[in-house]
């Protein structure tokens, strides 16, 4: 059967400010022409409950899509699994989890949004804080049902689209722990990479296609591993979060599709957690 593997290369701004010069990409694509033949190779994993590190790519896309989109005020409005839980502990008191407006430490995010089109300024929304769900994204419609301020999510594709609530730059915070620690405290357990595809409901429930993973033995990463599938209850799985990565890292970002395709930002650290993973 064809083996595939694929990168998305860009960033913020336009094309000439990041693929002015092609040769500066060679590299990478040795990298991945290097990931293809290790996962042409690769192994089967073993189905069920597994101890599993999500990097990055995978940590955002669960932020984003599992865990997001429930808090977003007209999905709670609509019977959205968060609706009944504001207040309490629902994941890890090692989970910080912020929507992003403009910057993070420092520096631009890959969807920066100044004002949203509804002109409120926009804030950085915290959502989770060390476990704890403590915030709704809103526009200003969700903002006065809910007796609160909005922080600007209120976002259209174009001109004659109405705003709809949407996420911006989404990331868990990073927290203490270097991946290599993070590999070394598995003993049978496997590090995924890239995701495929996916997709979640305002259960938190989701599945997520993994393109590229290895295994973990004794500590130490092992061999690649075939296509396979992650799924599970969001806020379940964040539960057993025990170590993030001390690293952030951003992707060039991707389109949203609820009801108007939008670019947003995902990203975060590595997470180590337990996650239902399938198997030959």
């Amino acid at each position: 059967n064809p083996v595939n593997l694929y990168e998305f290369f860009g960033g913020l701004g336009q094309m000439e400010d990041n693929l002015l010069s092609p040769s500066d990409y060679f590299p990478k694509l040795d990298e991945l022409v290097g990931r293809l033949k290790q996962k042409a190779d690769g192994i089967f994993p073993n189905a069920g409950l597994q101890n599993v590190i999500l990097d990055a790519d995978l940590a955002g896309i669960l932020a984003h899509e599992a865990i997001g989109h429930t808090t977003e005020a007209d999905l709670v409005l609509g019977g959205s699994v968060a609706g009944d839980l504001m207040g309490q502990e629902v994941v890890s008191p090692l989970i910080t989890l912020i929507d992003y407006a403009n910057t993070y430490a420092g520096k631009t995010c890959p969807v920066p949004v100044y004002v949203d089109d509804e002109g409120t300024p926009s804030k950085d929304t915290v959502i989770i804080k060390d476990g704890v769900l403590k915030s709704f994204m809103h526009n200003k419609e969700s903002a006065q049902h809910f007796e609160t301020q909005p922080d600007g999510n209120a976002r259209a594709y174009a001109f004659s689209d109405e705003p709809l609530i949407r996420m911006r730059n989404t990331a868990f915070v990073p927290g203490t722990s270097s991946l290599d620690e993070m590999i070394s405290s598995i003993d049978d357990g496997y590090y995924l990479t890239k995701s495929s595809n996916g997709q979640a409901d305002s259960t938190s429930e989701f599945m997520f296609g993994i393109a590229m993973g290895y295994e973990i033995k004794n500590g130490k990463i092992g061999r690649a591993i075939k296509e396979t599938t992650i799924s599970g209850i969001a806020f379940d799985v964040l539960k057993t979060v025990d170590m993030i990565s001390e690293e952030m890292s951003w992707s060039a970002g991707g389109m949203c599709g609820k009801k108007q395709w939008i670019p947003v930002g995902m990203g975060g650290p590595a997470i180590k957690c337990k996650v239902n993973i399938g198997g030959r």
